[in-house]
């Protein structure tokens, strides 16, 4: 049975949004732009979608949301379009978890388009796959075989491919698997040319859990959206090294120690 607490804060949620809707019923407008949240799983990007959700400005789209998606997975394009050209609310906002080597048909499909791509400390992000998935070790062989079709394969690049190929054994631990799946998806924003793109603002996870208010500030501003202090009071630093360093291989730690020193430089 819930907790009063949690039905308390349950029942808050539905007024927010019921009061939200009415407020962009009365004042109803065509949607102006569209922000895609990307990013690895377990790397902050729901956080990002209720932080922008809690604006009146938007029209929020999340992953468990059967209008724009299908088994996490977002519907054709035109499905996506029309939901925006029936949007009330100026700024539309979608997750793009499962699309990322799609980026750049969405920028021009749903123009104009800002992206903002959240990036997490890989250790957590291992530790946090660790606890919600047990299948990682068999993934990544998958994903290396080089004929895996789902939306993990869809993604790989033919580099990526390669490496996967190169360092993925046989005996390879959930741990060095889940670590390899941060890596190839992360690297996407390299790979498809939108580390150093105006319209794109790279977002630290460890940054905006132990910096809310400032973080918080520039992306709304990122967005041209009204910052309210209140948005972030929610946000606590205590998901970061909770459970301790898993252990890697040495060359599967080179890779992404790398490859996070890359995208700290950005944001």
């Amino acid at each position: 049975m819930p907790s009063i607490t949690g039905l308390l804060k349950q029942g808050k949620a539905i007024g927010s949004a019921v009061g939200k809707k009415a407020y962009q019923k009365l004042h109803a407008c065509q949607s102006e732009q569209t922000i895609l949240i990307a990013g690895c799983q377990r790397s902050g990007t729901n956080m990002l979608m209720e932080m922008l959700d809690l604006s009146l400005q938007t029209d929020v789209f999340h992953e468990r949301d059967e209008r724009a998606f299908a088994n996490y997975q977002m519907r054709d394009i035109s499905v996506i379009q029309a939901l925006k050209e029936n949007s009330q609310a100026p700024t539309f906002v979608i997750k793009t978890l499962c699309e990322l080597e799609t980026i750049p048909h969405l920028q021009e499909q749903l123009a104009p388009v800002k992206v903002i791509w959240i990036y997490r400390d890989y250790r957590d992000v291992v530790n946090s796959m660790l606890k919600s998935f047990r299948n990682q070790a068999k993934q990544i062989k998958r994903l290396s075989s080089g004929v895996d079709d789902s939306w993990w394969g869809k993604g790989l690049s033919p580099k990526n491919l390669l490496l996967l190929q190169t360092v993925v054994t046989d005996n390879i631990s959930d741990t060095d698997a889940a670590a390899l799946q941060w890596y190839v998806r992360n690297s996407l924003l390299f790979e498809l040319n939108l580390a150093n793109q105006t319209d794109v603002l790279v977002v630290n996870y460890e940054q905006l859990v132990t910096q809310p208010q400032s973080v918080l500030a520039k992306v709304f501003a990122f967005c041209n959206l009204s910052y309210d202090q209140k948005f972030g009071s929610n946000i606590f630093a205590n998901s970061i090294g909770k459970q301790g360093v898993p252990a890697f291989s040495p060359d599967i730690a080179d890779l992404n120690n790398s490859l996070f020193e890359q995208l700290k430089q950005l944001g």
